[in-house]
């Protein structure tokens, strides 16, 4: 039963509109997306065997690198009291199952053809399992968190939360939802899909510079996320966002099929770019990747020791009144509140920009609009969370992304 109390203070679009228009039309655009740019062969729309293998697999070999091994480690207690526990082994995860892609492609030529020719396929047998998914979440974790917290008392709709999500850390068989969907599905399927993509083109139409380029830009930065995974469990997605459509179908199907876009553009049109210029993009996506490291490893770092030496000097921070709630202002965090947005933006830009063509930019049209809404959307979680830390913080820091001018 919906809570009705309050219900002024939620607005009819963020209530019904947004959740239900991304619920339904999302995924109607993605599969028209995909079908756009796809060959002949490789239009067929409705889950198959060779689809629902896919998904299995991707489920069992995500689950079993959480469930089976044992590298326990806790992430931060949640706003709902949880001390989440994940696995810290996705580094290596992320290299065998690389290898393992690999070596199925090249020893399976035919292995990577199939697959491109059912990806539309694969991405609606996945659109299918999500939603179910998701529902499930919704059913198992209602009665325990359902109007338990402030936020539940805005009169938000069944829609809304089904949408949001009702817990922070639910999870299934044992292991932590948003771990399996986040990382050991969405960003491993990324990889996955772009090695076989990969293949696909160079069975096909051979060597290619953009489609190698764009490759090798993503698995760098892919390979990153994975050597950093423990501290992406300390990010605002992980402990304020709860896990509903928005994260778990998100990464269970949106990142699979569009965050994978260039590469699929690229496998089914190849372009033709000079290595000069795919070199040159080359270059300059290493140096974001870079870049995008380094701010992550600054604020890594200074969480391990507040007397860190950042950029030659010791690093500069404010505190709360009780010292308890330290934020880093020194290096690139005391440059702009939400640089690294920035440099993804930069990498996005290079793996996709090196086709030379327009469509592989849909994607960098889309990381812009997020990135440049989640600084709104980060600052308004840190407001709630650091309190008057925070506005001291923005005050010092004032630009929200670019120095100078955002």
């Amino acid at each position: 039963m919906e809570n009705t109390e309050n219900t002024e203070n939620v607005s009819p679009i963020k209530n019904y509109i947004v959740p239900l228009s991304l619920m339904i039309i999302l995924p109607i655009l993605l599969i028209l997306l995909l079908q756009k740019y796809a060959t002949a062969s490789s239009k067929n729309i409705y889950p198959n065997t060779f689809s629902i293998g896919v998904l299995v697999v991707l489920l069992l070999w995500g689950y079993s690198s959480i469930k089976f091994f044992p590298k326990n480690f806790k992430g931060p207690t949640n706003l709902d009291g949880i001390t989440p526990k994940y696995q810290g082994n996705g580094f290596l995860f992320w290299i065998i199952t690389t290898l393992i892609t690999g070596l199925v492609c090249f020893f399976i030529p035919l292995f990577p053809i199939k697959f491109t020719e059912n990806f539309i396929s694969i991405i609606v047998t996945f659109t299918i399992f999500g939603f179910l998914f998701v529902f499930y979440l919704y059913i198992k974790d209602r009665n325990t968190y359902w109007d338990k917290d402030e936020d539940d008392k805005k009169g938000y709709s069944d829609i809304f939360r089904f949408y949001r999500g009702l817990s922070f850390h639910p999870t299934v068989g044992g292991v932590d939802v948003k771990q399996l969907t986040n990382c050991r599905f969405g960003m491993i399927g990324w990889q996955i899909i772009i090695t076989i993509f990969a293949f696909f083109s160079y069975y096909n139409y051979g060597l290619n510079t953009a489609m190698a380029v764009s490759f090798i830009l993503q698995t760098l930065y892919i390979a990153k996320f994975f050597f950093w995974e423990t501290g992406y469990f300390n990010t605002l997605d992980i402990t304020l966002d709860r896990a509903g459509y928005y994260i778990c179908w998100g990464c269970i199907v949106f990142v699979p099929a569009f965050y994978t876009f260039a590469s699929y553009y690229l496998a089914n049109n190849p372009s033709k770019v000079s290595l000069s210029v795919g070199l040159l993009f080359l270059a300059l996506g290493i140096t974001f990747i870079w870049l995008n490291y380094d701010v992550d490893a600054q604020k890594e770092s200074f969480k391990k020791d507040n007397g860190v030496s950042i950029w030659g000097k010791k690093a500069e921070y404010i505190t709360d009144d009780g010292g308890k709630r330290k934020l880093l202002t020194s290096g690139w965090w005391g440059m702009s509140r939400h640089i690294n947005y920035v440099f993804e933006i930069g990498l996005s830009a290079c793996w996709c920009g090196v086709a030379l063509k327009l469509p592989p930019i849909a994607y960098l049209a889309y990381i812009i609009i997020l990135l440049v809404h989640r600084t709104f959307r980060d600052d308004e979680k840190c407001a709630k969370k650091y309190g008057e830390l925070w506005k001291k913080y923005s005050k010092k820091v004032r630009y929200c992304m670019i120095p100078k001018i955002f």
